[in-house]
């Protein structure tokens, strides 16, 4: 995949596919409203051809191309380290060209907040990437 595919919902690309079980978990804890209520608008999407990169190469598979070309500022990606307990951390890829920011992880409970909140400029990628613990997962505010 050297772009995104076109979705209503936020991509969120599977890139592991050593369990079928894990992977079915993660959606469903996505799928679930958050503590607010919200639900996370995605679209899943599976990809095997970024299977076994690791982080810094499944960043660069994503330009930064909003919001000009693509329709959602960020993307979110299940690779090897998001398959693994107890966190489940989700790779949180940044697309906004104008916002520097490095990809970081999040548990999937907070991705309905990651997904909502940076699609409606309510806040800004940057804020949840300096909301992430020192090991790099989000967790929430």
């Amino acid at each position: 995949m050297e772009s995104l595919p076109p979705t209503a919902g936020v991509p969120f690309i599977r890139a592991d596919f050593a369990d079928d079980d894990t992977w079915e978990e993660i959606k469903k804890t996505v799928d679930r409203p958050n503590a607010e209520g919200y639900e996370a608008n995605v679209e899943y999407v599976e990809d095997r051809t970024l299977a076994g990169l690791d982080e810094a190469a499944l960043a660069k598979r994503f330009p930064r191309l909003y919001p000009e070309d693509y329709g959602h500022p960020v993307v979110f990606v299940a690779d090897a380290a998001a398959m693994s307990p107890p966190d489940y951390p989700i790779l949180v890829v940044n697309l906004n060209k104008r916002d520097d920011s490095r990809p970081f992880r999040s548990v999937p409970r907070e991705i309905a907040s990651l997904e909502a909140n940076p699609s409606l400029a309510n806040m800004d990628f940057y804020e949840f990437a300096e909301g992430a613990g020192t090991d790099g997962v989000f967790r929430g505010f």
